[in-house]
């Protein structure tokens, strides 16, 4: 049987805050204690920083790299760039605890244990694996992250299909499409609608074999992108 537990950290993310809201409709019911079920939701928040600050310093890092080569390597008469801003990592969030995917799976354990426990329970807390597409059927999955200046980072596998192509919407306007990538990852490096202002992007994407669309949509996504 396959894991519910996902690998990919940006779906992760999502995962557990689903859990968390699983937690605040079922937990009572499946005997939690509310501390129990308010560490659920930071377990949650924790888990979206710590994966979004390490694609932010990721980004810094790539950002520092490609100064350092022009201060080393550029020719001469180049003019000299400013300097990466310094980027402060923010502490962990007020009750945050290691081990955030063990516990996890500990609540999980004793969901599933309880009386009261159905499948639908288990389908709201996410601790059942998804069910399989139909056969024949092609679905990519799709998965972001914010990085700094507004960009996203879209991540996804080809499954041996030739294009991805990654349409995107974002405020009151429509769907457009935004790239036919080939290769994972996608950084969708757009400025924000309103200067400076953070805003929510949701993205959608399907396969292309022989420059044709094949199979069915992806589960739309969201993510915020900010400065």
């Amino acid at each position: 049987m396959p894991d519910y537990v996902e690998t990919n950290e940006a779906a992760l993310v999502i995962q557990l805050n689903d859990h968390a809201v699983g937690m605040t409709t079922h937990g009572a019911t499946l005997g939690f204690s509310p501390a129990e079920i308010t560490q659920a939701a930071t377990d949650a928040s924790q888990t979206s920083m710590v994966v979004n600050q390490q694609s932010i310093i990721q980004s810094k890092a790539q950002e520092w790299t490609e100064f350092k080569k022009i201060v080393l390597y550029s020719p001469l008469n180049t003019p000299l760039p400013a300097t990466p801003t310094a980027y402060t990592v923010p502490p962990p969030l007020l009750g945050a605890l290691a081990a955030i995917v063990a516990r996890f799976r500990q609540r999980a354990e004793r969901a599933k244990a309880h009386p009261n426990y159905t499948q639908a329970i288990g389908e709201d807390l996410r601790i059942v694996p998804p069910a399989p597409p139909p056969p024949g059927v092609i679905k990519p999955v799709l998965s972001g992250a914010a990085e700094t200046d507004f960009r996203v980072r879209l991540t996804f596998t080809m499954s041996g299909h030739d294009q991805l192509e990654i349409y995107s919407k974002r405020g009151a306007g429509d769907w457009e499409l935004i790239t036919v990538d080939t290769s994972n990852p996608y950084v969708d490096g757009r400025g924000p609608l309103v200067t400076g202002q953070p805003e929510v992007r949701e993205y959608r994407a399907r396969y292309k074999d022989d420059d044709l669309p094949v199979g069915e949509w992806s589960d739309v996504i969201s993510v915020t992108a900010q400065a």
